[in-house]
């Protein structure tokens, strides 16, 4: 097959796509947003439609304080269009309202309010659509705007979650993440959202919160597991247990592991963590190393 000139000229491929390093939302500029916003948009994605209503709808609802969405909130409704008495379909006003609020939030608001604004979108597209593949589509769409100009999350089909490898996101947070989908894993997915959301804030104290919540989500993992329910028991034993039950691997190598995981994770919660008064804040490369770590350990007990 021909190849493009960037395959064989790296100064080419340099300068058609440039390694923009890691950023957050909140340093893209101006042009960047206008940039993402037109890729979006071309195709398919907020437009006057019921989505992105839906979205703003919900998202003006559940922050009232701050009134994000004054376009939709000065503009009333919902209207509606009634044939004989019976309200039939929105009126296309309240869709056009919907639409300025989000272009405003998108472009002006702080990247936690922008991110949070996402999830709602993505919420109301699995709520209204009957086309299951159309969240998969926005997601990938997402996710290589994301890798093309070198924001720090993802999205995988239950929450954001921080830049990795390629190969670490492929082979252990997808596999994981889609088996605590299940109902019977709600809390430790709650749990590891919290800590993904913690992680993103670029801060000392986040960093820490992260670091705290990860162990945590580890820790309801085997409570469900071994006790069937969220409880107070530790991880030590949780693991003994869950290994003497024959529930999570128990081979020399798996014991070395886990062992090892366990003293790691004490280290981490005492001196860095939220739940003791700290030695020191956690940096980044402490919480992304817990959050790998528990992704492993996660992994490894799924594939017993």
């Amino acid at each position: 097959m021909f190849k493009t000139w960037s395959e064989n000229n790296q100064n080419a491929k340099e300068i058609l796509r440039p390694n923009l390093g890691v950023r957050s939302w909140s340093e893209l500029s101006q042009q960047d947003k206008e940039i993402i916003w037109r890729h979006f948009v071309n195709k398919g994605w907020f437009a006057v439609d019921e989505e992105t209503y839906n979205s703003i709808y919900s998202f003006n609802e559940d922050n009232k304080a701050r009134a994000f969405c004054n376009h939709l909130l000065n503009h009333g409704g919902p209207h509606y269009i009634e044939i004989r008495g019976i309200k039939q379909y929105m009126e296309k006003c309240c869709w056009e309202a919907a639409l300025l609020d989000f272009k405003h939030i998108f472009y002006t608001e702080h990247q936690d309010v922008v991110y949070e604004l996402f999830s709602y979108y993505v919420l109301a597209l699995q709520r209204d659509t009957l086309d299951k593949e159309k969240v998969t589509h926005f997601k990938n769409l997402f996710n290589d705007i994301s890798n093309q100009f070198g924001l720090d999350i993802l999205m995988t089909k239950e929450s954001f979650i921080p830049r990795q490898d390629k190969k670490i996101i492929k082979e252990i947070y997808e596999p994981v993440l889609d088996c605590l989908s299940d109902q019977k894993w709600k809390k430790v997915n709650e749990i590891l959202s919290d800590a993904f959301s913690d992680y993103i804030k670029n801060t000392p104290q986040e960093y820490s919160g992260c670091v705290t919540k990860t162990i945590s989500a580890v820790e309801a993992y085997l409570q469900i597991l071994v006790d069937g329910k969220i409880g107070k028991t530790k991880l030590s034993s949780l693991i003994s247990e869950g290994q003497k039950n024959n529930l999570i691997p128990n081979d020399v190598f798996t014991q070395t592991i886990f062992k090892n995981i366990e003293a790691i994770f004490a280290i981490e919660r005492k001196s860095t963590g939220d739940a003791h008064p700290k030695d020191e804040y956690a940096t980044e490369k402490d919480a992304r190393t817990i959050l790998n770590l528990a992704m492993i350990f996660i992994q490894h007990c799924i594939q017993k």
